[in-house]
């Protein structure tokens, strides 16, 4: 079940499976209600600026996507000496650490994911109320899986994302796509 079918899904269906079918839902309802929100700024600044954002947000859950897993990881280890509680999640991972996160993202015990684009797709948070784009994705497809984890079930949600001068092109390519 997918948002999107790329050209990939479509090529490794056919490859493996036997018969495959693509069932495309028409849905009655609105889209969902997500305030997107962008902030151009100095990379420099964007670790203040999560903080910032951090702080002012409410118990609910956060998602915040990098474009790395390295980045994830020392993203992570900097918010966690900031006394925040952050798990991170990236390809790198067993999945029954992948697992462990999860359980504890959901049970809120960690208040934020850092994640890359392996959390995209798939996850299924009900009350996700920020996702931020700490690195913009790579290209429009992530944009609207990773936004796609806030504002489910009928509930608002904002996905805020950080952009610096030399990423005008993938932010064009984005908002030409959405």
């Amino acid at each position: 079940l997918s948002a999107t079918q790329p050209d990939w899904v479509t090529k490794t269906a056919a490859k493996h499976l036997h018969n495959p079918l693509t069932v495309q839902v028409v849905s009655q309802q609105p889209p969902p209600d997500i305030e997107h929100t962008l902030y151009d700024m100095d990379p420099s600044m964007k670790l203040d600026a999560l903080r910032t954002l951090l702080n002012r947000q409410g118990p609910d859950p956060i998602i915040v996507f990098g474009r790395t897993k390295h980045g994830v990881k020392k993203l992570a280890l900097q918010l966690q000496k900031m006394g925040y509680s952050v798990a991170a999640l990236q390809g790198n991972m067993s999945q029954n650490a992948r697992e462990r996160v999860m359980t504890d993202f959901r049970a809120g015990s960690v208040r934020v994911l850092l994640a890359t684009n392996v959390a995209a797709r798939g996850l299924d948070v009900p009350d996700v109320s920020l996702v931020v784009n700490f690195d913009i994705p790579p290209d429009p497809e992530y944009y609207v899986h990773r936004i796609g984890r806030t504002g489910r079930v009928g509930r608002g949600g904002v996905a805020i994302t950080f952009v610096n001068p030399r990423e005008m092109p993938e932010l064009r390519m984005i908002e030409r796509a959405t």
